[in-house]
């Protein structure tokens, strides 16, 4: 494993945002929803990407925090602008956890 100074780290900026709407995206590849993410008044509003379907509906994704890379240049995937990388882990059967705070706190706020 490769070791990085703690100033590569303060680089990548993580951030939680709420889930404010949330979309199928039948033209991705692989299976996925379009999301919208709040990330508060200083950031605003992105767009996401992500493949969370295997264990995330509509509903479920609703009002939820997530941790996001809200730092990476824009990607377009299809027809759709992603601004921010949603975070998450692979599980043995390949489906996606979300990384998301323990508790609430403000859009916005930076990992520490």
């Amino acid at each position: 494993m490769d070791t990085i100074e703690f100033e590569d780290f303060a680089r990548v900026e993580l951030r939680v945002g709420t889930v404010i709407e949330v979309e199928a995206f039948p033209e991705a590849r692989q299976p996925a929803w379009r999301l919208r993410i709040d990330f508060g008044p200083e950031i605003g509003e992105r767009n996401s990407s992500a493949q969370i379907t295997d264990l995330y509906d509509r509903q479920s994704l609703l009002g939820r925090q997530v941790v996001a890379v809200i730092n990476f240049p824009p990607k377009q995937i299809g027809p759709f602008r992603s601004e921010c990388l949603v975070t998450g882990f692979h599980r043995a059967d390949g489906a996606v956890v979300l990384c998301a705070p323990d508790g609430a706190v403000p859009n916005g706020s930076r990992l520490a």
